[in-house]
This record gives structure tokens, C-alpha cells and sequence, in this order.
């Protein structure tokens, strides 16, 4: 039971990743401008009050509370988690410290949610909301990990490879607050449509780095972003910088591991998802961001980040750890 319900709430995790994203990009995230229901209903009206100074967007509407309906189902489905896992307690001798912070965790992440329509998409919060997503569902891929035998290593792990693997988990987090944080304040296309340059240049001389990274007063509307494209400019060539930075490092890191057989075939897989991602970056620039790859470059993002905590997974669990 503890299984089941651990792998279906793994899919639920990736599919509320999927919908959130997709919210989020196609302008969504306000589609109901109060919380936790949708102009004061539990389903999307067909009229509206006039206290309501946001007109009733009805495709938008629905794209947010299907959301809001799946990431409370998730929610409910980690309380069963948290329960079964304090009930077979006695007969597996296992700690529930990760079940226990997974359930702090959703909890934390349903504020970002109300937090993010009552605050009106400012970029730190929904930020910290893509972040507590990614989280809750790293998590959840690390229980179901817990739950299969460790696969034992035909030779052990040095210690330097290890601190590597673990600098380029960081490194990839961070790129995925960059690119989060790209998103949250429209600057995906404040380059235009160039690349590998911008707007024509290789560094644009007028961006604005002072401003990129200010987390902006709480009370105003965020959506479609408040900063000057110059500061938009900066944001994108600092989410470019990351990612070559990250691609150099996942490939540095695959090469040093090669070196050990059984971990072949899940390099492979990080290096497959890399090359996706790259590409699915550059087709979001040159194609305008096509909302299909805009949303699948977090999806893969997520599964790339998944990819190197099942490294870390076989590379730092004994066999038949809990």
C-alpha cells in the first residue's frame, strides 16, 4: 500500500509540475484572482460579481483550478504517505524524517500557491513555488528509491567523485532558479529572437545587472513583469552563462564516471536529457517560446535534476538502505 501510493503520487507530483508550468506560461497563474476558490466559487463561474476588478477569463480560469484540483489531490495523497508511513513504522524499523519534511513541505508549498495569486505572480514567490514543486517531487523519487534494492556497485565510489556529483546537483539547481526566475519576470524573450547572440550582439552593452535580482515590493500586479527589458536582458544572459556552465559540468562529470560499469546506463540517460534540454532551450529563442517546448523545457529540467539524484542514490546508499 505504501508502494502504491508512493508511485502514484510520484506520477501526480509530474503531472501538477506539467499543469503548473503550463499555467504559468500561458498566463494563467491570475486566471482566478482569489484563493483558494475562483471569483468566490468552488468551480469556474459563468458571470461574475462586480467587487471583482479582474474580468472573468474562462479558458484561463480553468487552466488555474484544474491545477489548483490536481495539487490538492497530491497534497491529500502525501497526508496518506505521512500516515501509512507512521503505521508500518513498528514492523520496518524506518525513520519517517523524509516523510515527515514531505509533508511540511506540501504544506509550505500550498502557501506559495495561495501566496502567488494574493500577491499577483510576484517573480520571488512563483519562483519559490516552481522551487517547492521541483522539491516536493525530488522527494517523492527519493521514498520511491528507498522502497527498491540498492543496486550494488561492481567497484566503490571514490570520494572525490562524489563531492563532484554533488557540485554539479548545486550547479543545476541553481540554473533552474535562473531559469525559474527568467520565467517569473518575462524575460525569456528579451533577447529577441537570436542566438547564440543577443539582440544581435554577443554582450548587449546596456543591460541593467543592478536591478535583475531585486525581489520587488509585495502589493502590486506582477503579471506580463515590471522591469525594463534591459533588466530583462540581463536575466536571460545570466540564464545563458548558467547553462553553459551547467553543460560543461554535466559533461565533465560524465566523463569522470564513466570509469565505473554500472553506472553507465544512467550517465547515459543524464547526457540524453542534457542534450534535450539544450536543444529545447534553443528552440524556446529562435521559435518565440512555443508554449509545447516552453513547458517541456521545466518538465525536462525536472527530469534531468531526477536523473542526478538517482546518481546519487546508487553512488552514496549502502544496499537495502531506508
Amino acid at each position: 500500500m505504501y508502494s502504491k501510493t508512493l508511485n502514484l503520487s510520484f506520477i501526480l507530483a509530474l503531472i501538477v509540475v506539467i499543469l503548473g508550468a503550463y499555467t504559468r506560461l500561458a498566463d494563467a497563474g491570475l486566471g482566478c484572482p482569489d484563493w483558494p476558490g475562483c471569483y468566490g466559487q468552488l468551480l469556474v463561474p459563468d458571470v461574475i460579481s462586480s467587487e471583482y476588478d479582474r474580468p472573468l477569463d474562462v479558458a484561463k480560469a480553468w487552466k488555474e483550478m484544474v491545477h489548483r484540483y490536481a495539487a490538492s489531490t497530491l497534497g491529500l495523497s502525501i497526508v496518506v504517505i505521512f500516515l501509512l508511513a507512521i503505521f508500518r513504522r513498528p514492523e520496518t524499523l524506518r525513520s519517517i524524517k523524509l516523510p515527515t519534511a514531505l509533508l511540511l513541505l506540501v504544506g509550505f508549498q500550498g502557501a506559495l500557491g495561495m501566496w502567488t495569486v494574493t500577491e499577483q505572480v510576484h517573480p520571488g514567490i512563483v519562483t519559490m513555488h516552481l522551487f517547492g514543486g521541483f522539491s516536493t517531487t525530488t522527494l517523492l523519487f527519493w521514498l520511491l528509491l528507498n522502497e527498491r534494492r540498492s543496486i550494488k556497485l561492481e567497484q566503490p565510489i571514490l570520494i572525490k567523485h562524489k563531492l563532484m556529483l554533488i557540485l554539479v546537483t548545486g550547479l543545476l539547481v541553481f540554473q533552474i532558479f535562473l531559469g525559474g526566475w527568467t520565467s517569473t519576470n518575462y524575460a525569456a524573450l528579451s533577447c529577441g529572437d537570436y542566438f547564440p547572440t543577443c539582440l544581435g550582439e554577443m554582450w548587449p552593452d546596456d543591460m541593467d545587472f543592478k536591478n535583475a535580482y531585486y525581489w520587488g515590493p509585495l502589493g502590486i500586479d506582477y503579471e506580463f513583469g515590471v522591469l525594463e527589458n534591459q533588466t530583462r536582458t540581463a536575466i536571460q544572459m545570466v540564464h545563458r552563462i548558467g547553462a553553459l556552465v551547467v553543460t560543461v559540468a554535466i559533461l565533465a562529470l560524465s566523463f569522470t564516471l564513466k570509469s565505473y560499469p554500472t553506472l553507465k546506463k544512467n550517465i547515459a540517460v543524464v547526457l540524453a536529457l542534457l542534450a534535450i534540454q539544450v536543444a529545447l532551450g534553443i528552440v524556446n529563442v529562435v521559435m518565440s517560446l512555443p508554449i509545447f517546448a516552453a513547458t517541456m523545457h521545466n518538465v525536462v529540467a525536472l527530469a534531468l535534476l531526477l536523473s542526478l539524484i538517482n546518481l546519487a542514490h546508487m553512488m552514496f546508499k549502502k544496499e537495502n538502505a531506508s
